[in-house]
């Protein structure tokens, strides 16, 4: 619904890229904190030239960032512009007293007989804006695997990222303690394609050497 306020398109769910908090796991909060980071599940839109990037997705965010601050039944709204920076709108935006506060001001409105565009425009902002596809959404990632414990196995993975044309930014290596000679890589890379992460993952789950699934959570800067 907000971005379809600020970029005036008609988005609708099914196109657009939604994932939940169900894989995040008790390694990655470790690692983002540990690299300065927290863990945020966040709405994100974002004018790409004469396109519109619409995400919902667990979020790894600098721990210093205003909306990294944002805790329990808190929520916030952040804007960024070109000449004003960032500003954030922010307030309760769960729990009893405001979900209550929001229903009868929405019954209100109904019984009053106030009306508006049911998305909150009336002609689009922009011509020509159109919604981006999930595979051209362009952002740095976080991967965790599982792999075996011997020797050439970081150079396998290494190479693989690398032919991909996927850069690495950090590493960490750490023990798997739910899998005998197993250990656990965790990478972060520097901005690349989602569709060249997607292919990546598939190759690497292919590999002898990786065991289970490659997991994988978005970081914005």
């Amino acid at each position: 619904i907000l971005s379809s306020i600020a970029y005036g398109i008609d988005a609708k769910p099914e196109d657009i890229l939604i994932e939940g908090i169900e894989h995040i796991s008790q390694t990655d909060i470790e690692f983002a904190n540990d690299f300065d980071y927290v863990i945020k599940l966040l709405g994100i839109a974002s004018k790409v030239g004469t396109g519109v990037e619409i995400r919902v997705h667990p979020t790894m965010i600098p721990k210093e960032s205003m909306i990294a601050k944002v805790d329990g039944v808190m929520n916030a709204v952040m804007l960024k512009g070109d000449c004003v920076g960032e500003t954030l709108y922010y307030g309760a935006g769960a729990g009893g007293n405001a979900t209550a506060s929001a229903v009868i001001s929405d019954i209100i409105d109904i019984v009053r007989g106030n009306g508006s565009p049911m998305l909150g425009y009336k002609k689009p902002l922009e011509s020509g804006l159109s919604l981006l596809s999930k595979d051209e959404i362009s952002t740095h990632y976080y991967l965790r695997m599982s792999v075996e414990d011997k020797k050439g196995v970081l150079a396998q993975i290494t190479n693989l990222l690398s032919h991909l044309d996927i850069s690495i930014e950090s590493m960490l290596q750490k023990p798997d303690d739910d899998k005998d000679e197993s250990v656990e890589l965790l990478f972060t890379t520097h901005e690349t394609k989602e569709q060249k992460i997607i292919f990546a993952m598939n190759e690497l789950e292919k590999m002898s050497v990786v065991r289970g699934k490659v997991m994988m959570i978005r970081i914005e800067k």
